[in-house]
């Protein structure tokens, strides 16, 4: 006899729970665990679709003989991100793309972006020191932003890249908004953004193609993989838009690094004691920064604890099993990766900003080989995020550069999040006042 279907209710025809999903993703994720377990189903844009959480569910999601990345997105991310980069498909182009990339985000590529890096945010630091109040949110987006357009890009800070940050915006706006592309709508904006992205990445690559720098672009350009193959030039515009996506919403990471610094005392002098240890002034090379044990804590717990990414997105390329029930082929498979981070069976109290379960002597994250997930799993060559590291790096850089230099609080303010946007935003802008010790 076989298994039976997951539980779950397919909704309407076509439209199945889709504005649910759209309204609230991870809200919508949490209700049905509740309702039906770590195994559940729904229809999402006309397609049969099960979701899947917890240890099993991460296990059958990376079981590569099972799961296709080839027509497994959302029509709707496909559309917003201007077409298939590679981690909307697999075989041998995805690996050689994939390899050529990783030479941009890979430790020696990350030495390279520090100096750059640590002068940008130093700069800011001092500039919203000047100020009496600041939104974080709005800064750190900008931030985040600049911080990929110099070390991706080579571009320095300048009105395009402010235009830049206000469409990708738009664009992870459109994300979570009903897909009626009609002018004037969210996602008939976020349209709008992206084809404006497109048509600057277009001319950047144009650029770093006729003289390359040391940005990771040009890298990614001069790149080749082991059977011979190169970007193409619209290639490169599709990952370099994905890249920026995936990369610009680690401004909400350094939100929360703000955030939970200023709640905990304690914690913020753990950081800024072992940053004073590197010595005044030195600088954030990548060997310092791997010194930094309490706050790479911080940062891992931040990217377990912030509503940051859903989903990851795949196909089922066969039949297959999972907590007991069958999942036929050819059904979407999206992994509740918002899950997997709150697992009570891998992490204790999971709604508690807990960075020291990271430390050697608790390793919750080591409970088993996918019990810690944010960014994806598998081999770097893989589905794993590409930015894995340097997102973990940028956002530790931040940490210790506003550790070592400045005081900061939060005025009395509305920290609950807004849902409209990825990532969910406070809805007061998490304002902050920073001043210099």
């Amino acid at each position: 006899m076989s298994a039976p279907l997951p539980p779950g209710r397919l909704g309407f025809p076509f439209l199945g729970e889709t504005l649910a999903l759209l309204r609230n993703p991870f809200r919508f994720l949490e209700e049905r665990q509740a309702r039906y377990g770590d195994v559940f189903k729904s229809r999402i844009l006309g397609r049969t679709t099960v979701f899947l959480a917890g240890r099993a569910g991460a296990e059958a999601f990376y079981d590569g003989g099972a799961i296709s990345r080839s027509d497994a997105h959302p029509y709707t991310i496909t559309d917003l991100f201007g077409g298939l980069n590679f981690e909307m498909y697999d075989g041998p182009r995805h690996l050689a793309l994939k390899e050529i990339a990783l030479t941009a985000f890979g430790h020696d590529a990350i030495a390279g972006y520090l100096p750059a890096l640590e002068g940008l945010i130093q700069d800011r630091l001092a500039r919203w020191a000047r100020q009496l109040e600041f939104s974080a949110t709005a800064e750190l987006r900008k931030l985040a932003i600049e911080a990929i357009c110099l070390n991706v890009l080579g571009l320095a800070p300048s009105p395009r890249t402010d235009a830049i940050c206000r469409d990708y915006a738009r664009v992870l706006k459109g994300i979570v908004s009903p897909p009626l592309p009609i002018p004037g709508t969210p996602y008939g904006k976020a349209r709008a953004a992206r084809d404006r992205l497109l048509e600057t990445i277009k001319a950047i690559v144009g650029e770093r193609r006729a003289a390359p720098g040391g940005d990771g672009l040009s890298r990614m350009l001069t790149g080749q993989s082991p059977d011979g193959r190169r970007f193409s030039d619209e290639e490169a515009v599709l990952e370099v838009h994905h890249m920026v996506i995936a990369g610009f919403i680690v401004y909400a990471l350094m939100g929360e690094v703000l955030r939970r610094l200023a709640d905990d005392g304690a914690l913020a002098a753990r950081c800024r004691d072992e940053v004073g240890a590197l010595g005044a002034g030195a600088p954030l090379t990548l060997d310092n920064l791997q010194r930094l044990e309490t706050s790479t804590r911080v940062v891992l717990e931040a990217k377990r604890a912030v509503p940051i990414v859903p989903l990851a997105f795949g196909r089922a390329d066969r039949e297959f099993t999972c907590g007991g029930f069958r999942v036929p082929s050819d059904w979407r498979v999206y992994l509740a990766l918002h899950l997997c981070n709150l697992d009570p069976a891998v992490y204790p109290e999971p709604r508690r900003f807990d960075p020291d379960r990271f430390g050697s002597d608790r390793s919750e994250h080591m409970a088993h080989p996918l019990a810690f997930i944010p960014q994806g799993a598998g081999p770097p060559t893989g589905h794993q995020c590409l930015g894995l590291d340097y997102s973990t790096y940028l956002v530790l850089a931040f940490l210790a550069l506003v550790v070592r230099g400045y005081e900061w609080d939060l005025p009395a303010q509305d920290l609950a999040y807004r849902w409209n946007t990825i990532p969910p935003e406070p809805r007061d802008g998490l304002r902050v006042r920073l001043r210099a010790r």
